[in-house]
């Protein structure tokens, strides 16, 4: 009670004796509109209290309201006190003080079912979304501000008969201060996630990108002729170098006197004809987009502000049609002396804000939308060649730079449904960890990524780190200087092609992680504490966990060959991936590695990574028809990991379960029936532990196909180094432990592998 009346107190409320009388009325509806204020239970883990606005309570979506799911609704029950109308659920109650407040956000406490009190509208909730790291806040408050109905076609010309045609559809007659949503995030891990899975309902999920962007990037900030462009693509493939995206920064027009405010002005000395260019690049199967940084027509005198007619006819003209003649997407880059501001806002500049909302966040959904359009145009014309809708633009106002807060960073909630994001110029390799890791905690946004290289021309060792953390990153791209892999020597280009091939491996857990990060909000790159907030060390965001079962901690510092750094290894068992020793953690170590070794460990101990063994040079080319599992089993535990492969191209799923028994001999492999219907086969990898004799004779390790005994292969320590995710027959290192090696034959339907490491015998 009396932390229930100092809340009062900050509302400006004066508590009600114990003398008052309450009323109660029976349990009904999860809306309850008392006064002018509107509480609504959306589920066990998110309220909603919303001030009437000029045109009533809003119930359409809005910028940053993707769907309005009430299939977990609570039903509230009313208590009317003298402090005020208490709405009560079996998960929280709100109270709303008998004193309103005169015009601005409503005042309100969230109580939990004890009563205490867990959030306190004293002051108005931030409009910006910056959601807590796990276990630092019991509740998260987001203002929908400002408010305003988007239509589904965004940012692209409405179609005829619209209402609100002179914007374009949008809706800003309902704006108000004060729509709080009351994010419960509770005092477990799993309370959290939960929430955030609320998050990605209410305010919609990050796209699945096109499979191709999980590839090679590549552009350069230089005038590239047509000829030279062509020579360095050549020399991509006569280097066996994987790539998918050869693109174009402001070259591709005429910059000078005003011209690169349109988009009918070509540099035809450099690239005499871009359609001939276009089918160039898609018979070397490339994609490829064109960098922009669009001028208002306002400022011009030539239309309106954002969401005009003239603006929205102008912007989706030059942006489709040279979609339309073969561009893939568009680069919507932010970062130049002019820009387009977000609705109400008349200017050129950078700058441009309104209420809250900048031009990054704007931008970033117009160029979406439109490139939406376009691309569901094209599908429907049978044109499979541009797959799904992605842009490139900017995750937030500032060039990231070292140690700097990730609440500069916050945006719009909507702007974690534009995908790819980058993190500004001149950003050094320690920024770009740093904000690629804090961004998939407080952002949503799990394809932030910064320009692969820098924006200088560094040395080898520069290069070869940033290469290293971009390949075990989000988003592989190559910008800035001359980072052309042969331009540094035979050395280094023979080293980033290893890194590249192992990304191009890893693609099937990549296309999994990107899955996964749209359906719950689960980055690609996870910062240690979503796993173990227990631990101080673990909300280090100069290291992380990528696709759940690789640790990585870039060396940030290119001044010497080899070089130090401390890492945190987190509970359990981790497997040096170039040594192949393992470390049991939670431990601090210093570790040294050279250039072109970034310091990385596997989950030993539970760890399967879905890999291709032959690479590729193109996303689009590679074979499928066999899978590789890297498996690292907790032999001594009972233990069951599940991963999920997603077909390229189709998507089609295949779960695949590793299981085993804690005697330390058997693991099992189930592999359900493809959802297509493919017939597949497996190559596994089976990393033994130390203790279970990994050097005994060959038939001390037996295993069974579907119930016909089979024969693994043995690959004894041999390799002073290892490259990690190795192909078939590759040795382990020698300070590691042997592998078993498996080869499954092609076929449709469910498989299940058996294999026992440690006795004669064979599993039927």
């Amino acid at each position: 009670m009396m932390a229930l009346a100092a809340a009062l107190a900050a509302l400006a409320v004066t508590p009600a004796s114990d003398a008052g009388e309450a009323t109660s009325h029976a349990r009904g509806s999860p809306s309850v509109i008392v006064d002018d204020v509107r509480v609504t239970a959306i589920s066990p883990q998110l309220v909603r209290v919303e001030p009437r606005g000029p045109q009533g309570f809003e119930d359409r979506t809005t910028f940053m309201v993707a769907s309005r799911d009430m299939s977990r609704a609570l039903p509230l029950s009313t208590t009317s006190t003298p402090s005020g109308t208490l709405l009560s659920t079996s998960h929280y109650s709100v109270l709303l003080p008998a004193q309103p407040a005169t015009g601005g956000a409503p005042r309100f406490l969230v109580l939990s079912p004890a009563g205490a009190v867990v959030y306190n509208a004293s002051s108005a909730a931030p409009s910006l979304l910056h959601w807590p790291s796990p276990l630092a806040n019991r509740t998260y408050a987001l203002a929908d501000f400002p408010r305003f109905y988007t239509p589904p076609w965004g940012a692209a010309p409405a179609p005829a008969g619209a209402a609100h045609a002179a914007t374009n559809g949008y809706d800003f007659g309902n704006n108000v201060a004060g729509d709080t949503y009351v994010f419960l995030l509770g005092e477990t891990l799993d309370e959290w996630r939960r929430a955030r899975r609320e998050f990605v309902a209410l305010a919609g999920a990050t796209p699945l990108l096109p499979d191709f962007a999980y590839g090679t990037w590549f552009t350069w900030w230089h005038g590239y002729t047509e000829a030279e462009a062509k020579e360095d693509i050549a020399r991509w493939e006569a280097g066996a170098l994987p790539l998918d995206v050869w693109a174009l920064d402001m070259n591709w027009r005429n910059t000078s006197d005003g011209q690169d405010q349109y988009y009918d002005h070509p540099n035809t000395l450099l690239f005499p004809d871009f359609d001939e260019w276009f089918s160039f690049l898609k018979s070397q199967r490339l994609r490829t987009y064109f960098n922009d940084h669009p001028y208002p027509v306002a400022s011009r005198g030539a239309g309106g502000l954002q969401t005009s007619v003239e603006e929205v006819r102008f912007r989706y003209a030059g942006l489709s049609e040279w979609m339309q003649r073969g561009l893939t997407y568009w680069w919507f880059d932010h970062n130049w002396a002019f820009s387009i501001p977000p609705p109400f806002v008349n200017t050129s500049r950078t700058s441009g804000v309104w209420d809250g909302l900048d031009n990054a966040a704007w931008g970033s959904h117009v160029y979406y939308s439109i490139v939406t359009q376009v691309d569901q145009q094209r599908k429907a014309a049978n044109d499979t060649w541009y797959d799904r809708p992605m842009t490139l633009t900017k995750f937030g106002l500032p060039d990231w730079r070292p140690g700097m807060a990730y609440a500069g960073a916050a945006e719009s909630p909507a702007h974690h449904r534009y995908p790819v994001w980058w993190t500004g110029d001149g950003v050094s390799l320690q920024a770009s960890i740093e904000s690629m890791v804090d961004a998939g905690v407080h952002g949503f946004k799990p394809y932030v990524h910064s320009d692969c290289g820098g924006d200088y021309r560094g040395s080898a060792g520069d290069l070869l780190r940033w290469t290293a953390h971009c390949v075990f990153g989000t988003i592989l791209r190559f910008h800035g200087d001359d980072h052309r892999p042969w331009t540094y020597g035979p050395e280094v280009e023979a080293s980033i092609k290893v890194y590249l091939e192992m990304r191009y491996k890893l693609i099937p857990s990549l296309l999994a992680a990107g899955q996964r990060a749209t359906a719950d909000g689960t980055p690609l790159v996870s910062r240690c504490d979503l796993l173990w907030p227990e631990y101080a060390e673990a909300s280090s965001n100069l290291q992380y966990l990528w696709l759940d079962d690789t640790l990585v901690a870039p060396i940030y510092d290119s001044t010497s060959n080899l070089t130090s750094r401390d890492v945190w290894i987190p509970p359990g068992q981790w497997q040096d991936a170039w040594n192949g020793s393992v470390v049991t953690g939670p431990a601090t170590l210093s570790v040294s590695q050279p250039y072109e070794r970034v310091p990385m460990w596997h989950r030993a101990d539970g760890g399967l990574v879905l890999a291709l063994d032959q690479p590729a040079l193109r996303v689009d080319e590679q074979e499928w028809g066999s899978v590789t599992l890297h498996a690292f089993p907790a032999l001594r535990a009972e233990h069951t990991v599940s991963r999920t492969l997603y077909a390229h191209g189709s998507g089609a799923q295949t779960r695949v379960r590793m299981r085993t028994f804690g005697d330390g001999r058997r693991v099992h492999f189930e592999v359900d029936a493809a959802e297509d219907g493919a017939a597949r086969g497996w190559l596994i990898r089976l990393q033994l532990p130390h203790e279970s004799g990994a050097r005994k004779p060959l038939l001390e390790w037996t295993a069974s196909v579907d119930g016909k005994t089979m024969l693994p292969t043995h690959l004894a320590p041999y390799a002073k180094v290892a490259t990690p995710f190795g192909s078939k027959g590759s040795p382990p290192a020698v300070s590691g432990s042997s592998i078993l090696e498996l080869v499954v034959p092609p076929r449709a339907g469910a498989r299940v592998i058996k294999l026992n490491v440690g006795a004669m015998s064979v599993e039927a």
